[in-house]
């Protein structure tokens, strides 16, 4: 039983908050011009970030297939036995 009233409750609580926050307002909420503006803008931006965005992909693509097809045709620099000299140890 207290276990319901207390649900009961809290179903009100949630109801009285949800229509005091206007829920049931007329009409829709307007924007300002200047923030109708600042949208339109970031919209244009967005759209701008997205093209560059694509061309880098595509780019990226391309470069991964040079690199790709130029290790194909590549022959080991050195043998599987020497040591790479770029590689430099000092020596005490």
């Amino acid at each position: 039983m207290f276990l319901e009233l207390a649900l009961f409750i809290v179903l009100l609580a949630f109801l009285a908050r949800w229509v005091a926050s206007g829920v049931g307002a007329a009409g829709p909420a307007r924007l300002e011009p200047a923030h109708t503006a600042e949208l339109a803008r970031l919209r244009e931006e967005m759209d701008q970030l997205t093209a560059q965005v694509a061309q880098l992909q595509e780019e990226q693509t391309f470069t991964i297939r040079l690199l790709t097809e130029g290790r194909a045709g590549e022959a080991p620099a050195l043998p599987a036995g020497e040591a790479d000299p770029t590689t430099h140890t000092e020596k005490p």
